[in-house]
């Protein structure tokens, strides 16, 4: 994998905000930021090479 093809943070969420055309709505899971449960990828060691 490509060491910008992989995201370095992942949450999983109930619902995903849509727009009433059924785009999701980026800027809205932004807002929520950073929660306790958002999985960190380097913080569990994993370093992706460049």
């Amino acid at each position: 994998m490509r060491y910008f093809a992989g995201p370095r943070f992942c949450e999983c969420v109930e619902e995903i905000p849509k727009t009433p055309s059924s785009k999701i709505q980026k800027n809205k899971l932004r807002e929520r930021g950073l929660t306790e449960t958002t999985w960190d990828r380097e913080a569990v060691g994993y370093k992706v090479r460049r």
